[in-house]
C-alpha cells in the first residue's frame, strides 16, 4: 500500500475515528488545542521577584 493511499484514507476518516486510529497505531495524536495552547508564564523572573518569593514562601521573613 502506498503512503499516498494511506494519507487519503486518513483524510477521509471522520474526526471521531481519528483517536481510535491513533490508539491502534500506538501513537499520541496532536490535537488543535494542544498546538494552540500557550504557556502564560513564559516571562523570565527577575532577581527582585525571586528574592521576594524566597522571603515570603521559603524563609517566611516579614518586611
Amino acid at each position: 500500500m502506498k503512503a499516498e493511499t494511506v494519507y487519503n484514507v486518513i483524510q477521509a476518516l471522520p474526526k471521531e475515528e481519528l483517536p481510535r486510529l491513533y490508539r491502534l497505531l500506538g501513537m499520541m495524536p496532536t490535537t488543535e488545542k494542544q498546538v494552540q495552547k500557550v504557556n502564560k508564564r513564559t516571562k523570565p523572573i527577575t532577581d527582585a521577584l525571586a528574592e521576594e518569593f524566597l522571603r515570603v514562601h521559603v524563609f517566611r521573613v516579614k518586611k
